[in-house]
């Protein structure tokens, strides 16, 4: 009962005053003086005092900021019931209580009872119906951490700062912890990146793994990661961990592989991979340099979720502490000798007559990349200068996204004016890799999937593929696992995410590894770690680039003879960004609507075979927030919540008799897709 004895019962008794004084002198001169009936005069009471009593709740008693149509119409719905209820139950209390009375003084009274039900019924519903959703935490959050002892006169000024909506969407909710680790807008806040937040969950993970545990933790390029790393780094050391930190920007995948190397019992990245500037993140990983399965994550939610204290989480003094030792160069040797031995065979020489143009989009793979390509004797490699320089603002792009085309434009300009062959680009912790191939004067940008498709057939053919497997994703095209399975090639298919492709892989041998991938475009093409590496992936591309040139063929040429041989297929993905608490509840309702209507709504693309519903713990597979549809010609079409930004995507995979037939049946299904997420 606790959301009943808070502060905002105040607010709503002093609203409540105000609406009765207007309300029942409405109320009481009509019945009286105008000689309107008991219902009429009570229900234009409740009709004018509403409106101003709506408008005094929904800012003034409980603070809330959703939309207005939502919450107008809740309160609608609310006023009515509780009329409804209160008037209906006191006018007979009245008639029988006053039986002998004149029924003017029964009326009246029935009114006057009626007014107190109505005010004890409508608070509880305004509370918590029409604004209960995620408003008394936030308001409650932000006055908790404005009051700390433990935040600086500079942090609390930045709080006074903050407007009514800025301190709702940064207190609303705590930053949630999933399999991926933790991801939001840095800032203050308890659904902000910060070095509290960050300290709850190095806390957490210290929690799991227990004291005398090992921890390995890098940062990339962005702005407050280093930060971040050395606040993780003193929470562990504090903790009676030791943490094992660089002294340098570093990729995704060395950090997978130093857990590794480093029998290591877990691992930090302070990175948010590909978004915008003004987010951060904390990637958790276990003891086989893979990310965190559900269960312990699950573990690290939990106790982050009854943390008593959250501003005051016990830190060492300094760096200069026992438990804390920096990773020198010979980890980074170790992992490029193992990315090396990724390579796919082709000969130096002809990689050595390959023009690349390479960006690593200001972020951290940089030098690792370029080292990489240097040893297997490419020589004719251009870096994008403006982009080869570390800087978390981004200050050349809108987002550091190698999946959109954007992003590599400079690149693309570059590769245009040097007459090159192939441009690939690394995010910033380098673990997702773009690709643009030179046809004459334009340049041909690869889809995540075409990446994929490329690479699974040239590892097959280069390295063989029978008896190997390919490690996917229940969203990734259909056509790799068909060139795949040409070669006799297993295909296992996972959820999304690398975090079950790297579960999957620490299953398989070594030497049966063909590769794991997933159309977000992010690939590993060799056992040396458990995340995508875009390093060693840029590697392999450029060899299978050079091995085609030397043919006389290029990238794209590749693809289209595969899509000859094996079919004509389509592969897209698009994804819809709904922020903020309204945008949550949005794409909770596209996926609740797609549940129950989703075959209707679809079925202008073509015949729906069968629907899987991934919640329902389908193949083997745990439980996940996926749908997909399946149509009779092969083809189909998958969507989902991100599980670390507030979109929602959708994912298809379409096949038709000839390239014309896929698109036109790709066109139908991007329109009801349009007609869905904008509804």
């Amino acid at each position: 009962m606790k959301g009943l004895r808070d502060s905002s019962l105040v607010k709503f008794i002093w609203v409540g005053v105000i609406n009765t004084l207007a309300g029942t002198a409405i109320m009481f001169g009509l019945y009286n003086l105008a000689g309107c009936s008991y219902w009429i005069s009570s229900a234009a009471n409740y009709f004018f005092a509403s409106i101003l009593s709506y408008w005094l709740n929904k800012r003034f008693t409980f603070g809330h900021r959703g939309h207005v149509l939502q919450s107008g119409i809740r309160f609608a719905l609310n006023i009515g019931v509780c009329y409804g209820i209160a008037y209906g139950a006191a006018r007979p209390l009245a008639e029988q209580l006053l039986a002998q009375s004149p029924l003017s003084l029964r009326e009246n009274a029935a009114m006057a009872a009626g007014m107190c039900i109505f005010t004890g019924l409508n608070y509880i519903g305004q509370r918590f119906f029409v604004f209960g959703e995620k408003t008394m935490d936030y308001r409650e959050n932000y006055e908790k951490w404005l009051k700390s002892p433990y935040i600086t006169e500079e942090e609390r000024t930045l709080l006074r700062e903050m407007s009514d909506e800025e301190a709702e969407d940064a207190f609303y909710k705590n930053a949630e912890f999933g399999t991926a680790g933790m991801r939001g807008k840095m800032g203050l806040g308890t659904n902000r990146l910060n070095r509290y937040t960050v300290r709850m969950a190095s806390m957490g993970l210290a929690h799991l793994l227990g004291k005398g545990a090992r921890v390995a933790v890098a940062y990339d390029t962005r702005n407050s990661s280093k930060d971040f790393a050395v606040e993780a780094a003193r929470v562990l050391a504090e903790a009676g961990i030791k943490a094992y930190i660089f002294d340098r920007y570093s990729p995704v995948p060395l950090l997978s592989f130093t857990v590794r190397e480093m029998n290591c019992d877990g691992g930090i990245v302070i990175t948010a991979s590909h978004n915008t500037r003004e987010y951060n993140g904390f990637k958790v990983y276990d003891s086989t340099g893979c990310q965190l399965s559900p269960e312990k994550a699950g573990i690290i939610a939990a106790f982050m979720e009854d943390m008593k204290e959250s501003l005051n989480i016990p830190v060492c003094r300094s760096m200069e502490n026992e438990n804390i030792e920096y990773i020198g160069e010979e980890i980074v040797e170790r992992f490029l000798e193992a990315v090396e031995k990724c390579s796919a065979g082709a000969d130096k020489k002809l990689c050595g007559e390959l023009k690349v143009v390479y960006t690593p989009l200001h972020g951290s793979g940089r030098d690792y990349v370029l080292e990489t390509l240097r040893r297997a004797g490419f020589k004719d490699v251009k870096t994008v200068r403006e982009q080869s320089e570390f800087d978390g603002d981004f200050p050349t792009v809108r987002k550091p996204n190698p999946e959109e085309k954007e992003a590599l434009s400079m690149a693309g300009d570059l590769l245009l004016a040097q007459r090159g062959d192939i441009l690939i680009g690394t995010d910033p912790d380098s673990d997702r890799i773009g690709v643009g191939v030179r046809t004459g004067d334009n340049i041909r940008y690869l889809t995540g999937n075409e990446t994929g498709i490329l690479l699974v057939d040239f590892l097959a053919r280069m390295k063989g593929g029978a008896g190997k497997k390919l490690v996917t994703t229940i969203v990734t095209s259909q056509m790799s696992s068909v060139i795949a399975e040409s070669y006799g090639t297993e295909v296992i298919k996972t959820l999304t995410g690398f975090k079950f492709i790297g579960g999957e892989i620490n299953k398989i041998d070594d030497k049966d590894l063909l590769m794991g991938y997933e159309e977000s475009y992010g690939y590993l093409v060799g056992p040396h770690a458990r995340d995508k590496d875009g390093i060693s992936a840029a590697l392999v591309i450029c060899q299978m680039a050079a091995w085609y040139k030397e043919k006389g063929k290029t990238l794209e040429d590749a693809l289209n003879e595969l899509y000859e041989k094996h079919g004509h297929w389509i592969d897209r993905q698009e994804s819809f960004v709904f922020e903020g608490s309204e945008g949550e509840k949005k794409i909770k309702d596209i996926m609740a609507s797609l549940e129950k209507e989703g075959e209707r709504l679809f079925s202008p693309a073509g015949n729906i075979e069968r629907v899987l519903d991934y919640n329902k713990g389908i193949e083997g597979l745990a439980p996940s927030n996926v749908l997909k549809y399946f149509f009779d010609n092969g083809s189909w079409l998958a969507v989902r919540p991100s599980g670390t930004e507030p979109k929602i995507k959708f994912y298809y995979s379409i096949k038709g008799d000839d390239q014309a037939a896929a698109l036109d049946m790709c066109k139908k299904i991007e329109k009801s897709v349009h007609d869905i997420a904008e509804y």
